[in-house]
């Protein structure tokens, strides 16, 4: 079966449009359709679903779209060894990181960076669901996400740090003089929020549930950055994870204050599948995170 099949499949699922596949693959769009029917004809079963456009894979493609990915990663990890053997560590690494991390991964991934320069890191914002749906199909090398939300028994996990959810508040806010504040109290004041599909966002409305208070939203984001502007503009108020602000810094305009009652905190930690020969690249990240002390840089 030639890998150049399987390149055509994987690239038009990333791309979802025929014309855009071609061009990623540097072949015209009806190279790219005559060798997809024709693999099809050798399989015997159709593998996309027929229309004027691209509307997704039959659930035969779907199978054999899972080997495709399989092949070709496994394709790759054999390059990255054969390449270590001759010049040193090279490869390229993509890591899923939820969006409350997304500032504390340039802690994970600058020293491995500086240490491997034949290395090229792409980071991607994705959700703690989706990172482990593509970690399990190769769509992600590793993932940085919360660990007591997300365990499976294909995934190995090493905690990283711990993320403590603190109250964001403009400097002249009713809140704002006190040294902590109860999850409470922020329920009385105009609130700026990650939406609800964030799993930080989910862990923020269970809390509220559990004492007795419901909390909705005047705004509600993907982006903690997003959340910080509205703070900083003087009307909103926010929950958001302390430690990013603490490596990023509090914007101006505004005041991080401690949360209690409850205080609430989760372990966020590098992920990878639990295969036999992961890449040469995604294991010596992994291991190289062993040596990581982020907690030590925050208290």
């Amino acid at each position: 079966m030639e890998n150049r099949r399987l390149l055509y499949l994987t690239t038009l699922a990333a791309e979802e449009h025929f014309g855009r596949a071609a061009k990623t693959c540097n072949v015209s769009q009806p190279t790219l359709s005559s060798s997809i029917r024709q693999f099809e004809e050798d399989l015997g079963v159709q593998i996309v679903k027929r229309g004027h456009r691209f509307s997704g894979f039959t659930q035969e493609g779907l199978r054999v779209l899972d080997y495709a990915k399989r092949v070709l990663s496994e394709e790759e990890k054999l390059t990255e060894d054969i390449n270590f053997m001759r010049s040193g560590l090279a490869g390229k690494l993509c890591i899923g990181v939820i969006p409350t991390a997304l500032p504390i991964a340039a802690l994970i991934t600058s020293n491995f960076g500086k240490e491997h320069k034949g290395v090229s890191i792409k980071v991607v914002s994705r959700n703690t669901h989706d990172i482990l749906s593509e970690l399990e199909d190769f769509s992600l090398d590793l993932g940085v996400s919360y660990l007591d939300k997300t365990r499976s028994a294909k995934i190995q996990e090493l905690p990283l740090y711990t993320e403590n959810l603190a109250f964001l508040t403009p400097d002249d806010g009713p809140l704002a003089n006190q040294s902590s504040v109860t999850w409470s109290e922020t329920a009385k004041v105009p609130m700026v929020l990650l939406q609800q599909d964030m799993q930080n966002r989910r862990i923020i409305d269970t809390t509220f549930k559990e004492i007795g208070c419901e909390v909705t939203p005047q705004i509600e984001s993907t982006s903690l950055i997003n959340l910080a502007a509205h703070v900083r503009s003087g009307a909103w108020s926010s929950i958001v994870p302390g430690e990013c602000f603490a490596f990023c810094s509090t914007p101006p305009g505004t005041k991080l204050i401690k949360l209690v009652e409850p205080e609430i905190s989760q372990v966020v930690g590098l992920q990878m599948a639990d295969i036999a020969h992961p890449s040469v690249v995604s294991q010596n990240f992994y291991n190289s995170a062993h040596n990581l002390d982020i907690d030590s840089l925050f208290y």
